[in-house]
C-alpha cells in the first residue's frame, strides 16, 4: 500500500467525531467519508499493483528456473566433456600401453607418449571448446528471456501508470 494509503487508513479506524448540538459534526462526518471513499479506490489500484507483483514474481521464477535448466544444460556439457577427456585418457593410455608392449626401443615408446600427449590435448582442446559452446548458447537463451520477460513487465508497469492516472483522473 502506498503511502498516502497508509496515512489515510488512519482515518478509516477513527471511531469518534466531535458532539455538536445535536449528533455529530456534518462537515467533520462528510470529510471522513470522502476519505474513506478515495481509500477504498485507491485500494483498487494497489489490488492491481499486487496482481501485477505477483505476476512479476511468477515470470522471476520462470527466469529462475530457466536459469537452473541452463545449469543443468552446462553440468550435462561438463560431463560429456569429462567423459571425453575419460575417453581421450584412455586411449592415449592404450596407444602408449600398445606402444611400450609393441616397441623395446625407446624411441617408439617416446613417439607413443607423444601422440598420446597430442590426443590428450586435442580431447581437452575440444571438449573445453564444447563447454564453451554449451555455456555461450545458454548464457545467451538465459540473456534473450531476461530481456523478453523486462520488456513485458516494463509494459505491465507502463499500463498499470496509466490506469492509475486515468483512475486519478476520475
Amino acid at each position: 500500500m502506498s503511502a498516502s494509503g497508509e496515512s489515510r487508513s488512519v482515518f478509516v479506524v477513527q471511531r469518534h467525531f466531535r458532539r455538536v448540538m445535536r449528533g455529530y459534526d456534518p462537515d467533520e462526518v462528510d470529510r471522513h467519508l470522502q476519505l474513506v471513499s478515495e481509500w477504498f479506490v485507491g485500494s483498487r489500484v494497489g489490488e492491481m499493483t499486487r496482481g501485477l507483483e505477483d505476476e512479476l514474481a511468477a515470470r522471476e521464477e520462470a527466469v529462475s528456473r530457466r536459469e537452473r535448466e541452463a545449469e543443468r544444460a552446462l553440468e550435462g556439457a561438463r560431463v560429456e566433456a569429462e567423459a571425453t577427456l575419460a575417453g581421450a585418457r584412455l586411449k592415449a593410455g592404450a596407444i602408449v600401453d600398445r606402444a611400450e608392449q609393441e616397441a623395446a626401443a625407446s624411441a617408439i615408446v617416446r613417439e607413443a607418449r607423444e601422440e598420446a600427449g597430442r590426443v590428450l590435448a586435442e580431447a581437452q582442446a575440444d571438449a573445453q571448446g564444447l563447454l564453451e559452446a554449451k555455456r555461450a548458447e545458454a548464457e545467451q537463451e538465459v540473456r534473450a528471456y531476461v530481456e523478453r520477460r523486462r520488456r513485458e513487465a516494463d509494459r505491465l508497469v507502463d499500463a498499470a501508470r496509466r490506469e492509475r492516472r486515468q483512475a486519478g483522473g476520475r
